[in-house]
């Protein structure tokens, strides 16, 4: 928190967005020649016919030359009937093809001018596909969501987007911000498409070294998925599965579920709660990130006097808070009031500590700048901003036997009375490379060596912990994530670097980057907050294993106008909201502080452990939307101008299943205040 806040999605893209691009566009004839075009003489290889797979309820008929694979099902308006979907494509070109074998529920073959060895086979409704690569490619394949009867992008960036395929707008977006990467520029790594008979599913299970772009063609958006084989990483297979799934705009999120169920990567916040009892301290909490005197004990008792009995608190320890620091008197207040309480802490940067900006940033050791992540050319990796470097996760890793540098840490905030840890950046982001003969690391080493460091913290401390974004790989060891809530972050990250409009970490003890409210444009607007747009995929898959909030400097005051519809999508999705707090700025929200956590905190503590079991429309317009948390409760939201059988307009209606009993919230329209010009 005393250091700026992180752009991992701009990051990404900035290294990467233009290679990916560039591979689907140049990667045929750049690599391997011209591309080979029906009825040119040069193409003298017959193409096999087709082999079918065989799978529950559908068949897939692959041409194993041009990777193509068309499903073939029944079609939603007359069963009678046939229907073929393409649903994967390669760029264009024809491969050689040798060593061909086909079963009634497999394919295998070969394509020697790439180095690949394919396997595909038909497990019940799910074709899974498996690249196995002997060279250095960029490979992309499959490109997805060109097929007529496909409708729309289900896209978990962030919660999750519903992009309809010919949306001027969201084309618009994507020439300006068109790749993710799948292990943490997407929050899961999937993306589905929306058709008449219900939704098509592409899982990355090799998240690594995979990205996603959209590109248009036709007037239509469409995707590409491009897997980068390096012999750095050993070649593992890249690995992709595809299926036909349910109806429901959410239906992907919740396949997906269930498939981290069936591999067992899936933890419930229960086993968490077990594990650490503290850990169901946080349903029905808010979060808070408190500055100034939202660190003293009268900021305490101002909570209580609320009937605030739930929160979570967090805080950094820099020392320009000067008398306003969490100490033991604080602490131990705000056990007494049974909040959750922790520190900002980060592992991801390290500073000379003659001239460090943040606390977090200073390491013991000689750590900077031995332990920096270094580049392919030989360089020091940049931290966030210039801000020192970004630091060996690894490095850190192959020293802490001997010099405890993350246990020295982690004990010291402990031994404070801590009941939780914020840990930024662990969960998301980038993995990086490092090329220093000291602590040589890939991104898979970097990932294991996050995971098992935040088990350290959640596990052997037994602290309740949370991390950035809560990428689906971190979900088992994390019980929060902060700014999962968000999306389409590349317009925020802009709105940023405006620091005379957005505020930047002056002063201290009230930085304006969280308390100076901000009219943000209509493309803002629409592209994070949009409910037509907006789909609780995140939830569909993590409702009841992980708590997500939006992002800390975007708190629920920043941007005024939109504080009525963000509190209705909080609502409805059953997740807190993200507060920044000093005694004025609780004092000057106590009204809509309050009636926010009177409708939340008893519902989130009755289903905040239960799934997401269903999400629909109710209107056309996609503005009236209802979700389901398991056989506990129903909530209805009314996005619209106009009201919805009985329900107003901007206001939300909760349905007890079990009692029936109705409970109604209309948040504040928005307030006329001084904004940021």
């Amino acid at each position: 928190m005393s250091g700026p806040p992180k752009e991992p999605n701009q990051r990404t893209c900035a290294r990467t967005c233009a290679m990916r691009i560039a591979a689907f566009l140049l990667w045929l004839p750049l690599a391997f020649g011209p591309l080979i075009k029906a009825g040119d003489p040069a193409h003298s290889r017959p193409l096999h016919e087709g082999s079918m797979l065989a799978l529950d309820n559908w068949e897939a008929r692959i041409t194993p030359e041009s990777l193509s694979i068309v499903a073939k099902l029944k079609a939603p308006e007359n069963e009678k009937e046939v229907k073929e979907i393409v649903i994967a494509e390669s760029p264009g070109r024809i491969f050689g093809v040798e060593s061909l074998e086909t079963a009634p529920n497999s394919a295998r073959w070969k394509i020697p001018e790439l180095g690949l060895t394919v396997e595909l086979t038909a497990k019940k409704n799910r074709l899974q596909i498996r690249f196995q690569g002997t060279k250095e490619l960029e490979f992309p394949w499959p490109v997805t969501g060109r097929d007529a009867s496909l409708s729309a992008l289900m896209y978990p960036d962030g919660e999750g987007l519903y992009i309809p395929l010919d949306d001027p707008f969201w084309k618009g977006i994507a020439k300006r911000d068109p790749c993710r990467n799948t292990h943490g520029g997407l929050s899961m790594p999937f993306w589905s498409y929306q058709w008449a008979g219900g939704s098509w599913t592409y899982l990355a299970v090799s998240d690594l070294q995979t990205t996603l772009c959209l590109s248009e063609s036709g007037e239509r958006l469409f995707a590409v998925a491009t897997h980068d084989f390096r012999q750095r990483d050993g070649f593992p297979p890249y690995q992709i599965e595809i299926w036909p799934g349910g109806n429901s705009p959410v239906s992907p999120a919740l396949e997906y579920r269930q498939w981290l169920v069936e591999t067992g990567q899936y933890v419930t916040l229960d086993q968490k709660a077990r594990a650490n009892p503290e850990a169901a301290n946080l349903l029905g909490a808010a979060h808070a990130y408190i500055f100034g005197d939202g660190r003293s004990l009268e900021f305490l008792r101002e909570l209580a006097r609320m009937g605030v009995d739930r929160m979570w608190l967090g805080y950094d320890e820099n020392a320009g808070q000067g008398e306003n620091f969490v100490g033991r008197e604080y602490i131990g207040e705000a056990e007494k009031l049974g909040y959750l309480f922790g520190p900002y802490d980060t592992f991801d940067n390290a500073q000379d500590p003659g001239s460090a900006d943040s606390q977090e940033s200073v390491w013991g050791s000689n750590i900077y700048p031995t332990g920096c992540i270094v580049t392919e050319r030989g360089e020091i990796q940049k931290g966030f901003a210039g801000r020192g470097c970004e630091l060996s996760s690894e490095a850190l890793a192959l020293r802490e036997p001997e010099e405890h540098n993350m246990e020295n840490r982690i004990a010291q905030r402990a031994r404070t009375g801590i009941n939780s840890y914020f840990l930024d950046s662990d969960a998301f982001g980038d993995l990086y490379d490092d090329y220093s003969k000291a602590h040589p690391m890939t991104p898979a080493l970097d990932r294991r060596n996050r995971l098992a460091r935040m088990r350290i913290i959640a596990e052997k401390h037994r602290l309740v912990l949370g991390s950035e974004g809560g990428a689906a790989w971190s979900a088992p060891v994390i019980a929060f994530a902060h700014g999962t809530e968000a999306v389409s972050n590349g317009l925020l990250w802009a709105l940023q670097r405006d620091k005379q409009k957005y505020g930047g970490w002056w002063p201290p003890t009230r930085p304006a980057i969280f308390f100076r409210p901000v009219n943000p444009s209509e493309d803002f607007r629409r592209a994070r907050y949009d409910p037509s747009y907006r789909l609780p995929l995140y939830q569909a898959a993590f409702h009841g294993s992980v708590i997500s909030t939006d992002r800390w400097e975007t708190p629920l005051t920043k941007f005024p106008v939109l504080m009525q519809v963000r509190t209705l999508l909080e609502a409805l999705y059953n997740v807190p909201s993200m507060w920044s707090l000093d005694l004025r700025e609780l004092r000057e929200n106590r009204q809509a502080f309050v009636s926010i956590y009177k409708f939340f905190s008893p519902i989130h503590r009755s289903a905040g452990n239960q799934p997401l079991a269903d999400f629909e429309w109710l209107t056309p317009d996609r503005l009236v939307q209802r979700t389901r948390f398991g056989e506990e409760i129903e909530l209805t939201a009314n996005f619209g101008r106009a009201p919805f059988q009985s329900l107003p307009p901007m206001c939300i209606e909760a349905r007890w299943l079990k009692s029936r009993r109705r409970q109604r919230y209309c948040p504040e329209p928005p307030r006329t205040i001084s904004l940021a010009p």
